[in-house]
């Protein structure tokens, strides 16, 4: 599987991810993920690991209810959330 930070999201989507930081007092990056065939993953995976992770970001903490609205908005939005510090 590849994940990389979600970009040219529809307005709905962004703003639902404005309004769940807003609300939840996180920073939240969406990440839009997508299954390859084994064999490129794996030409990917190594590519990754020769740059190194490209989010630098030390996450949040959140609490088990800021942790179910996160998850509950993943799957309506069809994304992965991660809550970082900013």
């Amino acid at each position: 599987m590849l994940c990389d930070i979600a970009r040219n999201l529809a307005d709905e989507k962004l703003q639902r991810i404005k309004a769940l930081e807003n609300d939840l007092g996180l920073t939240i990056v969406a990440f839009s993920c997508r299954s390859l065939d084994p064999a490129r993953e794996e030409r990917v995976r190594a590519l990754m690991e020769e740059y190194g992770p490209q989010l630098q970001a030390e996450p949040a903490e959140p609490d088990e209810a800021q942790l179910g609205r996160i998850r509950e908005a993943e799957e309506t939005l069809g994304l992965s959330l991660v809550a970082v510090r900013a």
